[in-house]
């Protein structure tokens, strides 16, 4: 899987590539940044690699936001990789990175995944 080609069609998907999109504003929980992190995904992320970003780091910078996504699908992508013994996909990360770790299996990720399908090239 080529991270690179992944993270480039998400972002177009998340935020166009506006580093100061703001999503999700009828949840709690909004969403920050090129890639769209709440804060319970960069609770996650921070508790998996015992860091402290902010989302105030997501917003300011797109490395840091890249850098989540990367931590949070490569973790949750080992156990989906234990549970079927199938490797991780761009679609599986994709749909791990819209629906939680168990995004894989929910439909509801299906329609998130053919919108990052549609920017792979």
């Amino acid at each position: 899987m080529s991270w690179v080609i992944f993270l480039s069609a998400l972002i177009m998907v998340e935020s166009g590539g506006n580093p100061d999109a703001v999503g999700d504003r009828h949840l709690t929980n909004m969403a920050y940044g090129v890639c769209q992190i709440r804060q319970p995904y960069l609770d996650d992320v921070n508790r998996i690699a015992k860091s402290s970003f902010t989302l105030e780091d997501v917003r300011k910078s797109e490395s840091v936001s890249r850098w989540c996504v990367v931590t949070y699908v490569k973790h949750y992508g080992k156990r989906y990789t234990r549970i079927t013994g199938k490797p991780l996909t761009m679609e599986v990360a994709a749909r791990i990175h819209n629906g939680g770790p168990n995004g894989w299996k929910k439909a509801s990720t299906d329609a998130h995944w053919k919108k990052v399908s549609s920017h792979i090239l």
